[in-house]
């Protein structure tokens, strides 16, 4: 049987209430409407169901055979719907049986461990993904990842997210301690191997299309695709390379063996989001970015910007104005 299209939750609420008040005009009354408007919905709802509801012959009105069916139906269907739209709604304050946040290693390294600490309450149970960003696109795209926590190239093609800023850092020179060689990328830091990030992750491919840019070519001899390979390998006086703060803290007890410097032109930057299915957990990914941007700025970044204190006005906040998070300088 199909519902008739005159029939609404809305007309069934007031109805609801009619009978539990006694009334048209105590009914009115509790809804805040005119009672000419209950008897209105009461006759359009009588309507829909094809049956009178109401006794009006006597008063107060009684329920017929068909209204005290209506309402012993009625008010379990009223009730359930109340208490959806209330879940619905306060979202933020229930606790998700699950929650998946895939991010890359740099992130995770210096992330994952105080958000879980900070935020545990909004999850039962947690799962922590690290990893190079373009699977974390396929995890997330196929539903097996709630939230990412990754550069904007990313997902950039990906339509109908809700996108939260955290910050944006910049992209370094980093040397081993002992080199005494030229600093500037612009001359080709001859006698010292490059070491590249693979281009199997989204950092080796932003690097690669900026040295393109430039117009530097560096010969090959190797690559890695974790940001702490790539750390020591220069710590070990391996090579030189480009990397970025969060690379660099990932291995921290690595950074005494390293000297760090912006590059002398085209300096450019990579910016991370917290992206979430549009409209799918309420303002739980906005908490998580929030905090997110509050832990790099205030317990992270701290912890690099004492050694190099030129490095705090490269770093950019979700707070700051949006035009300057422009990717390249």
């Amino acid at each position: 049987m199909k519902i008739p299209s005159n029939f609404d939750l809305r007309s069934l609420q007031v109805f609801v209430t009619t009978a539990d008040q006694g009334g048209m005009t105590q009914s009115a009354r509790v809804l805040r409407m005119t009672q000419s408007a209950v008897s209105q919905i009461i006759a359009g709802l009588e309507d829909a169901v094809g049956t009178k509801l109401f006794d009006r012959t006597v008063r107060p009105i009684v329920l017929t055979a068909a209204g005290r069916i209506l309402l012993e139906r009625g008010r379990q269907i009223v009730k359930d719907t109340k208490e959806t739209f209330r879940e619905t709604q306060t979202l933020e304050q229930r606790r998700l049986a699950s929650l998946t946040i895939a991010m890359t290693d740099s992130m995770a390294g210096v992330l994952g461990a105080r958000l879980y600490k900070n935020m545990q309450h909004l999850s039962s149970y947690w799962r922590l993904w690290a990893g190079l960003s373009p699977y974390h696109r396929d995890e997330f795209l196929s539903h097996n990842i709630d939230l990412i926590i990754t550069t904007s190239n990313v997902m950039e093609d990906v339509a109908n997210l809700d996108r939260f800023l955290i910050f944006q850092e910049p992209y370094l020179l980093v040397f081993p301690k002992d080199w005494t060689g030229s600093i500037d990328i612009m001359d080709g830091v001859r006698d010292l191997p490059f070491l590249r990030y693979s281009l199997r992750s989204a950092m080796g491919l932003r690097i690669e299309s900026q040295l393109n840019r430039l117009r530097l070519k560096f010969p090959d001899f190797v690559e890695f695709d974790s940001a702490s390979a790539h750390t020591m390998a220069v710590a070990e006086g391996v090579g030189w390379g480009v990397t970025t703060p969060m690379c660099l803290l990932q291995s921290a007890h690595h950074m005494e063996k390293l000297q760090i410097h912006p590059l002398s032109r085209g300096q450019f930057y990579r910016h991370f989001d917290l992206l979430a299915r549009e409209n799918s957990m309420g303002d739980v990914p906005q908490k998580l970015a929030v905090e997110a941007t509050r832990i790099i700025k205030e317990d992270v970044v701290p912890n690099i910007c004492a050694a190099y204190p030129w490095l705090e006005p490269m770093f950019k906040w979700s707070s700051d104005d949006a035009h300057n998070y422009d990717g390249e300088r």
